[in-house]
């Protein structure tokens, strides 16, 4: 199947979904209301409690799983999916106009991520976990890829918020694009995962401000869809590069 068939079954599935949606498939309606009984109904409602009560440290994709319950945006994942390979059926090159980037916290205790700590109750639970901040130190380290080439790495000093982010975009990030040609620099995509500090108002004004059109991320011209898989070259092989 060369690109172009690829592209075509993509935009007619995406118009099935649309029309399937509205109610117009024959047992359309009937499919929506199993649907809506998988997820909704009582039985599954407190399956779902059930299971939070029994492991309330959970995490938000482990409960779905465990209980059967649809999690993700796959409605998001078909429409940027189609939308690149548009952009690959019209430029086969494409791929080398996307700069891909991502940040990752490192610190000296060993926690990547202090936010996948939870636990679920309809109470206080008054839980708290034991940890030593006085000796726990960490660093956020940006990377980005476009046309096969690694820019940065960047170390942020302190929490990545939106204004620190905004001063990198604007002061740091041009000089690290210096070795990139100025046809790429014109042409590329940005892309930026969910993290907070990529949503912020004054962020995304600037990225469409310097990138018009061009930019991928939770809010931006192409929407980048919640929970993706590894979608980007750094999730995969940086630790080769």
């Amino acid at each position: 199947m060369n690109n172009a068939e690829k592209v075509d079954l993509l935009l007619i599935y995406g118009e099935c979904q649309r029309l399937n949606q509205e109610g117009r498939f024959p047992g359309t309606q009937i499919n929506q209301q199993r649907h809506r009984g998988n997820i909704f109904d009582d039985d599954k409602e407190l399956q779902v409690l059930a299971y939070i009560r029994a492991y309330p440290r959970s995490s938000m994709r482990h409960v779905p799983r465990e209980s059967g319950v649809s999690y993700g945006d796959s409605i998001r994942r078909l429409e940027f999916i189609a939308w690149f390979n548009t952009k690959l059926y019209d430029n086969p090159l494409i791929d080398n106009q996307f700069f891909w980037s991502d940040e990752s916290k490192f610190t000296n205790n060993g926690i990547m991520n202090k936010q996948n700590h939870r636990y679920w109750d309809d109470t206080n639970p008054h839980w708290s976990r034991e940890t030593n901040f006085q000796t726990i130190w960490g660093i956020n380290v940006w990377c980005g890829l476009v046309g096969g080439k690694l820019i940065g790495p960047f170390f942020f000093d302190g929490t990545l918020i939106g204004r620190r982010y905004l001063n990198f975009l604007t002061n740091e990030l041009p000089r690290l694009l210096d070795d990139v040609s100025l046809d790429t620099r014109e042409r590329m995509f940005f892309q930026q995962d969910g993290a907070p500090a990529h949503n912020a108002i004054i962020v995304r004004q600037h990225l469409n401000k310097i990138f018009p059109n061009r930019w991928i991320g939770t809010n931006g011209a192409v929407p980048w869809p919640a929970r993706s898989p590894d979608l980007t070259p750094l999730d995969f092989f940086y630790g080769d590069i």
